[in-house]
């Protein structure tokens, strides 16, 4: 009878344990667990989730064109109109899901909290892109093995600003395109939370 009892309490600790097990790797497998917490205190961050892959800055080493190796830059159009702003993420280790993503906002200066309606982009920043809001990226296909270049579309998303003083925080979501062709992505719970000491940030 003891033996029975014993074999029995065995087994629902073994049950309770895989039971446990369980719920932990499922926590751990949820791309939200790994992305920051939106907040607006100024805390640097960056984070959404691609096609089901969670993605942000990861530096690399540095360069003449990215000095510092920072993934991540937030700046602006010279002069005191500042008649447009770019986040610049990137992922400098192994660029997967995205190894580049331009967040371009136009007139943020001016128009400050709220949405900014996504339209398409030419597949460049800064003076040579296009002077209205637009997002593009280049995406890891596992398929092909190879990366392609995905642009935002007329409504295809928006990015909404909750604050903007010395501390620009938001969120972001929308659909992106392939270049020349049908194929989507999805990204979904993007947020940023931009502070002080980021580098080349221009503030208000």
């Amino acid at each position: 009878m003891k033996s029975k009892t014993f074999f029995l309490v065995m087994i629902t600790f073994f049950l309770w344990g895989l039971n446990g097990c369980s719920k932990d790797n499922s926590a751990q497998e949820d791309p939200l667990a790994k992305l920051p917490p939106e907040t607006q205190t100024g805390a640097n961050t960056f984070g959404c989730i691609i096609n089901g892959q969670v993605f942000y800055p990861r530096d690399g080493t540095s360069s003449l064109f990215n000095p510092g190796g920072r993934g991540f830059k937030f700046w602006g159009a010279p002069g005191v109109d500042r008649i447009w702003n770019e986040f610049e993420i990137r992922n400098l280790q192994d660029g997967k899901p995205c190894s580049r993503m331009i967040i371009h906002i136009q007139s943020l200066h001016q128009n400050q909290i709220g949405d900014y309606i996504w339209k398409t982009s030419n597949f460049q920043n800064s003076i040579d892109g296009l002077m209205q809001n637009y997002v593009f990226a280049r995406i890891f296909d596992s398929t092909s093995n190879s990366w392609k270049f995905y642009s935002s579309y007329e409504n295809s998303g928006k990015v909404t600003i909750t604050k903007y003083d010395n501390i620009v925080s938001g969120n972001f979501s929308g659909k992106l395109r392939v270049i020349n062709g049908t194929d989507e992505i999805e990204i979904k719970n993007g947020r940023f939370d931009i502070g002080p000491g980021l580098g080349n940030k221009i503030f208000p």
